[in-house]
Order: structure tokens, then C-alpha cells, then sequence
């Protein structure tokens, strides 16, 4: 039997973010069902449990019905106790939301800013909401290449990016946990959240997907494999827009021309062939204000015809980027509304 020692301050947090894990996924838990799904002892799990309700961090929603035993108190998580708040950009726009501890959205309110300089938006924002909620985390969705705490961003006049360090400025002001991430992503993460919620036999932990994104400047990509972003090696995976083309012009240029639905939907199903051959996705999700909904049925009739079987992927559509974008960063904020602890066993 393998065992793990580790200092017990260090080992009592992560249970304590096992607990909370298995209390977030399910929305509401008994002291069992915890103790089978992260294997951790019925008498750790309620002494923890009994720390974290004298915290006011959980209560208890009673008791279910007994099967002949004692009756099983089920636990969920305080509503009104921590909050987390998420910015989602893209574009012109920008939107803030109020996050709830399991990652339900609570508010959303646009914020106005100019040009790319978010940050004072930002802040008046998130002051706004600290004053009347004890947030815990923070959230921030960006359109640009996520690397730490800041992003890569065009200038929109040469083809130089600029980096700005967005996410480690609001550390640094709030003293709270940051997470970043570029926008396709985070859509890509909540598309898949909510296609599990729609069909609940779909394994999130599992799922092999791509996102595509088009709009009249880029068309770009998130890329979820085995349950995980796919970001590369300089976090530049999905910049579909920039592969060059055999006439000398890159794809973004190819899509902002002229062409017939014929030709357009010939370009899509090459573009969702590369990404088949590459990935082998279950899903190829379309989306974005540009997206010719016309050509869907046909793209999918053409792609299906080209490619083999086991290469195909099923092709659905995202009807409303927002919010996939908005239910991914508030699931993103809410999972750093606690330091989680985790330990990995390395293979030999």
C-alpha cells in the first residue's frame, strides 16, 4: 500500500480542498458520500465538517430520508458568505460579474471603458462590489495571448503585440487570488459546462472538444483535450487566423474576403479537417457574430464526407458566445475562491 506523510497543516488543507471539491461539483453532499468519493476517513471528514460549519463556511440543509439507518445531514455551502468577481472583455465590451461560491453568475453589469485601457473600469468596478461583498477571488477574461498574471495584446496598427500585466497590477492592489484567461478559452470551458448540464452522461473530466470562433478580423480557437485547456508551448495554441495559405495570405485574410457560401463553407470544412487530424475531437463547436449559420448544415454534410469515420467529429453550434464566456470565467473565479491544496503522485 502506498502511504503519504506531510506536514499536517499541509495534509488538513488538502482535504479541505477535496471536501470542498466534492461540495462544489454536487452542490450539496452528505458526510458519506464525501468520505466515498475522496476516500479520506468518515472521522476526518466530519471533524472537518464541523470546522468549516463552525466557520460559517457550510450549514446544513437537514437531514434525507432514512433507509433504516440514522439519517444522513446534508451540507452545502454558505450562499451568502464568499463571492468571487469575474471581468469578461472582448472586443468593445466588457462585462463584470458577481460570482457565487459554486460559480453561479448573481450580477452582470457592463462596464464602460476606453480603448484598451480596462484597468480603471476595473477597479471602480471591483470597489464597488468589495464594499458591499466579501470577495474572494478574481477573475479576468482577455482577448490576447494569457501568460502569468498579464497578456499579449495587438496594437491593431503593425503586427508587434504589447504586454500588459492586468492581472498582477489587481493582486497586487486587492491582496486576493488572480486567475487569467484568454477569452476562446474560457468560452471553450463554459460551452463544456454547459453541455454537461444539458446532457448529464457527458463526462467534463473526459471531454475532447474544440471551439471555433470566427468573426470578421481573426478566427481562432479554445481547445479542451482530455478535460483540459490545450494552450501550447508559448500558450499560442488556437491561432487558427494566422496559418499561412497557398496564395501567400494568411487565413484571417482568406475569411474577410469576398467569398460565396460555396467557397466559405469549403474553407470551414478544411479548417475543421486540420483540426480533426490533429485532435480528433468528439465535438467541433462554431460560434462567433460572423459565423455563416446558413453554411452550418452543409459544412457538417461535407465534412462528414471527407474524412473517415473514426476522424469525425460532431459539429455544434454556440449560439451565444456571452454566455459560454461569462459561465466559464465564473466557474474559473469560483475555483480560486479558496487556496486549493492537491498532492500528485509522480511516476517513477
Amino acid at each position: 500500500m502506498d502511504t503519504l506523510t506531510a506536514r499536517p497543516r499541509l495534509l488538513k488543507q488538502a482535504n479541505l480542498s477535496q471536501i470542498r471539491r466534492v461540495i462544489k461539483r454536487r452542490g450539496t453532499a452528505t458526510r458519506a458520500e464525501i468520505a466515498g468519493e475522496t476516500q479520506i476517513s468518515s472521522t476526518t471528514v466530519r471533524s472537518l465538517l464541523a470546522e468549516m460549519m463552525e466557520n460559517g463556511e457550510i450549514e446544513s440543509i437537514g437531514h434525507d430520508k432514512s433507509s433504516g439507518g440514522r439519517k444522513a445531514e446534508r451540507y452545502r455551502f454558505k450562499p451568502d458568505k464568499y463571492y468571487g468577481a469575474a471581468i469578461c472583455i472582448s472586443g468593445s465590451d466588457m462585462h463584470g460579474l458577481l460570482v457565487g461560491i459554486c460559480g453561479e453568475i448573481l450580477e452582470t453589469v457592463r462596464l464602460e471603458f476606453t480603448g484598451s485601457d480596462y484597468e480603471p473600469a476595473i477597479c471602480a468596478f471591483l470597489d464597488e462590489l468589495m464594499a458591499r461583498k466579501d470577495i474572494k477571488s478574481i477573475g479576468i477574461g482577455v482577448p490576447g495571448i494569457v501568460e502569468g498574471g498579464a497578456f499579449w495584446q495587438g496594437t491593431g496598427g503593425s503586427d508587434e503585440l504589447c504586454c500588459y500585466d492586468l492581472g498582477d497590477r489587481l493582486a497586487e492592489r486587492y491582496h486576493i487570488p488572480v486567475v487569467m484567461e484568454n477569452d476562446l478559452n474560457a468560452t471553450a470551458i463554459g460551452f463544456r459546462r454547459c453541455y454537461a448540464k444539458e446532457f448529464p452522461s457527458e463526462s467534463p473530466e473526459r471531454t475532447n472538444m474544440a471551439y471555433l470562433h470566427l468573426e470578421k478580423t481573426c478566427v481562432s480557437a479554445g481547445f479542451i483535450v482530455g478535460g483540459r485547456i490545450v494552450r501550447g508551448f508559448r500558450n499560442f495554441a488556437g491561432e487558427l487566423g494566422l496559418i499561412p495559405m497557398e496564395d501567400g495570405r494568411i487565413l484571417d485574410e482568406w475569411l474577410m474576403s469576398a467569398l460565396d457560401d460555396k467557397d466559405y463553407t469549403d474553407l470551414m470544412i478544411r479548417i475543421i479537417s486540420w483540426i480533426c487530424g490533429i485532435l480528433n475531437p468528439q465535438y467541433v463547436v462554431l460560434g462567433g457574430p460572423d459565423l455563416r449559420t446558413d453554411c452550418i448544415g452543409p459544412i457538417s454534410d461535407g465534412f462528414s464526407a471527407l474524412l473517415p469515420k473514426h476522424m469525425t467529429a460532431e459539429i455544434l453550434y454556440s449560439a451565444d458566445m456571452w454566455h459560454d464566456y461569462h459561465d466559464g470565467m465564473a466557474s474559473l473565479t469560483a475555483g480560486k475562491i479558496f487556496d486549493d491544496v492537491q498532492f500528485i503522485k509522480e511516476l517513477p
